[in-house]
């Protein structure tokens, strides 16, 4: 499955693609009019294509208390802050380490 990045810019290409058509053509033909339906309808597109792919994905970290016992952010409707929980539970918040293209050289390399 590809990355949402690598998602998103097939997706931005294709949209680039689909409307440069009809915006050259509004440009050529002086249709002002044109011009601005297709640029809002390509803006459009764009902000929901980013909001399918980057922007809808799931929290890493538990939106309940880990103990299960509710606390005074359950029935206020409002978000709990997490600093608290990243204190107790670090193992929850650990950031994954990127490795680097020289270190995916230097496995390579040893794998064979």
């Amino acid at each position: 499955m590809p990355s949402k990045k690598a998602r998103f810019r097939v997706g931005f290409a294709f949209l680039v693609f689909a409307y440069s058509i009809p915006v050259v053509a509004a440009i050529l033909f002086g249709w002002i009019l044109g011009l601005t339906v297709f640029l809002a309808g390509f803006l459009f597109s764009v902000s929901l294509l980013y909001w399918l792919t980057i922007k809808r994905t799931k929290p890493r970290y538990p939106l309940v208390p880990p103990e299960g016992h509710p606390d005074i952010y359950t029935f206020a409707g409002m978000p709990r802050p997490i600093h608290e929980d990243m204190k107790r539970y670090p193992w929850l918040f650990d950031k994954k380490r990127k490795k680097h293209w020289y270190e995916k050289k230097k496995i390579r390399k040893s794998k064979t």
